[in-house]
């Protein structure tokens, strides 16, 4: 354990004095997931149902265009029907000032879903608002967080929810 704590004081050291620059063209793609926080195996999925796949696109250093995919599946012992989630989303964002590492940015995204939960089938078309943060651990690299606002309208429910929890962002530009 000492020598993990040493090694991560090593690796912040150095990423803290390091000069880091926030990229303003070129493509970043990034994962998002949710960490498991309820102390089991620490690096495994929450909700096998969440998470996403995004590539974002640089127009100048304050516009990014992004298409964010989301595919799921979870097998559930004794249940007849697997569960399984599909996504796609177009959305634009709007990049702020922030610091030297910290790239803040707000905008909208809106597409279609399909979800097939213990064998009900649905579709709905979302769209929503969102606010985030990312902050470059060295170059091209960011840890980030998100948090949206989302309306979701399908065949027989309309949905509204914020995107409020404990979702991060892993970015790296190729």
């Amino acid at each position: 354990m000492k020598n993990i704590i040493t090694i991560l004081t090593v690796l912040i050291s150095i990423t803290a004095f390091a000069q880091i620059e926030k990229p303003s063209e070129g493509t970043i793609y990034e994962v998002m997931f949710m960490p498991n926080l309820d102390g089991a195996d620490m690096f495994s999925l929450n909700d096998p149902l969440e998470g996403h796949i995004m590539r974002r696109t640089f127009n100048d250093a304050n516009s990014v265009t992004r298409w964010k995919a989301h595919f799921s599946f979870a097998s559930i012992d004794g249940a007849d029907d697997d569960n399984m989630v599909l996504g796609l989303q177009y959305g634009k964002e709007k990049h702020h000032d922030g610091s030297s590492r910290l790239a803040t940015y707000t905008g909208w995204q809106a597409g279609f879903l399909y979800a097939d939960i213990n064998g009900d089938d649905s579709t709905a078309l979302s769209g929503g608002l969102f606010v985030g943060a990312n902050y470059y651990i060295a170059n091209n690299l960011y840890i980030g967080t998100e948090i949206d606002y989302t309306l979701a309208v399908g065949e027989d429910t309309v949905a509204i929810s914020p995107g409020i929890n404990g979702m991060l962002t892993l970015g790296w530009k190729m």
